[in-house]
């Protein structure tokens, strides 16, 4: 699919969203190092050097390439630093619906930048990429994440009763929310 082709920035006052790319590497062996819990789980967890930079140079953009979903860095516009990251995922052409995820990093969460990201990454998924629907799901004990997706304009729609299983294998009820092409313009960042 081409809506997902070509050079991907947004910008906002606060964030700016871009791919991935191995000028990254620093930032997430430091994330890495750290063990800093907001990555997705497709990203490397281990300090091994060729992993890392396949991934950053090939792997992260997998999605992309396929029409399948995008991964994007959460960049500070004024220090370049590694803030967080945002994706869409479970793209599914037919339906014109995706779902949308993020994490933020410890020392940037609280800051407003997790509501600018997803504000700019679903204005550009409904407006630009053709879809109609974008989803998100967040633990219904994840007050933050919540927050977050009512900030942005998203409808809660309910919960999704032991959808989603964790680390431990425990199934989770997630709090399901959306955005669609015709919801009135949200005030954007």
């Amino acid at each position: 699919m081409k809506a997902f082709g070509g050079g991907v920035r947004l910008e906002g006052e606060g964030v700016v969203l871009r791919p991935f790319g191995l000028d990254d590497a620093p930032s997430l062996i430091e994330v890495i190092r750290a063990g800093e819990d907001f990555l997705p789980p497709n990203f490397p967890g281990v300090l091994e050097a060729e992993p890392i930079a396949w991934f950053l140079r090939e792997g992260v953009h997998k999605l992309q390439r396929f029409g399948l979903g995008i991964h994007l860095a959460t960049i500070h516009p004024g220090t370049g630093d590694l803030l967080g990251t945002i994706g869409l995922f479970r793209v599914n052409w037919e339906h014109l619906s995706c779902e949308v995820g993020y994490g933020m990093r410890p020392g940037a969460r609280g800051r407003g930048h997790a509501t600018e990201s997803l504000s700019l990454i679903t204005a550009w998924a409904l407006r630009h990429c053709g879809l109609h629907r974008v989803e998100l799901r967040a633990m219904v004990t994840n007050g933050a994440s919540l927050r977050v997706a009512e900030k942005a304009g998203y409808v809660r729609e309910g919960v999704a009763r032991g959808a989603e299983r964790d680390a431990d294998g425990i199934s989770r009820d997630m709090v399901v929310f959306s955005r669609i092409s015709t919801d009135p313009a949200h005030r954007e960042p």
